[in-house]
C-alpha cells in the first residue's frame, strides 16, 4: 500500500496520479482504477480521491465516462487541454506550436545529439519508409526522438503535451499526404543532425513540415524554407 500523509493528501495523490500517466502505468484510452482501488492504494478518503480525479478531468488528462468508469484522455494537462482542439478549423493552430518546438528541437539536437540519438533517429527513418498500418506510431516516435535528442527536459515535456492532439492530424493528412512524399526529408534530417549541420537539418524538417501544414489545409508554414 502506497500510504500518503494526512497533510496535503490531495496534493500528493494528485501528484501520484500524474506519475502514473507519464511513466505509461496508466496508458491513454484505458480505464484507471475504481475509486475503492485508489483509496486503498493511496491510504487516503474517497473525496481526496475525487477531488484529484476532479482535477485531472478538468485539465482533459482524465474522462469520466458514466457506467464505465474513468479513463485516461491525455499524457498531460497541456494535452488534455489542447485535445480539445482537434477540429480541422483548430489544427492549425496547434500545428504552428509543433513546428515552432520542432524546428528549435532540430538545431538543439544537432548540437547535443549523442551517437545512440543518430542510431534511433536512423532505424525509425528507414522504419517509417516501410511502415504501413502502425505508420502513425513510427513517424510520431521519429518526430519524439528528434525533440529528445534535444537533451532539453522543458522542449521534451511540452512536445508530449501536444502529442495526441498532433496524432489526430493522421486522420485528416491520410490521403492527401503519402508518407513516401516526405521520406526525403525524414532521412535528411536524421543524417544532418548526425553531420551537426544545422542549415540543413532544419531545412529538411521545414520540408516535411511544409508538407504536413497544406495537407492540413492551413496555407503555408511561415518561418521555414521549403526543401
Amino acid at each position: 500500500m502506497t500510504v500518503v500523509r494526512k497533510e496535503s493528501a490531495y496534493e500528493q495523490s494528485l501528484d501520484w496520479m500524474r506519475a502514473q500517466i507519464a511513466d505509461g502505468s496508466w496508458t491513454v484510452g484505458n480505464r484507471i482504477p475504481t475509486e475503492p482501488e485508489l483509496m486503498s492504494v493511496l491510504g487516503v478518503g474517497r473525496n481526496t480521491v475525487r477531488e484529484a480525479i476532479k482535477t485531472l478531468t478538468s485539465t482533459g488528462v482524465l474522462e469520466i465516462r458514466r457506467g464505465s468508469g474513468t479513463f485516461v484522455r491525455a499524457r498531460t494537462d497541456i494535452g488534455g487541454l489542447l485535445g480539445k482542439r482537434t477540429a480541422v478549423d483548430e489544427m492549425k493552430y496547434v500545428f504552428e506550436v509543433r513546428r515552432a518546438l520542432e524546428i528549435e528541437a532540430v538545431r538543439l539536437a544537432c548540437d547535443r545529439r549523442t551517437d545512440a540519438d543518430v542510431r534511433i533517429l536512423r532505424e525509425l527513418a528507414e522504419k517509417r519508409d516501410v511502415a504501413v498500418e502502425d505508420f502513425a506510431d513510427v513517424d510520431l516516435a521519429f518526430h519524439t526522438a528528434v525533440v529528445n535528442a534535444a537533451h532539453n527536459p522543458v522542449l521534451k515535456d511540452l512536445f508530449a503535451g501536444i502529442l495526441e492532439t498532433v496524432r489526430a492530424t493522421y486522420d485528416v493528412t491520410e490521403g492527401v499526404h503519402p508518407p513516401s512524399l516526405t521520406s526525403f526529408h525524414h532521412r535528411e534530417v536524421a543524417d544532418a543532425i548526425a553531420d551537426r549541420d544545422v542549415d540543413r537539418a532544419r531545412t529538411a524538417a521545414c520540408g516535411y513540415l511544409e508538407k504536413t501544414q497544406e495537407a492540413i489545409g492551413s496555407g503555408s508554414a511561415g518561418g521555414c524554407e521549403p526543401y
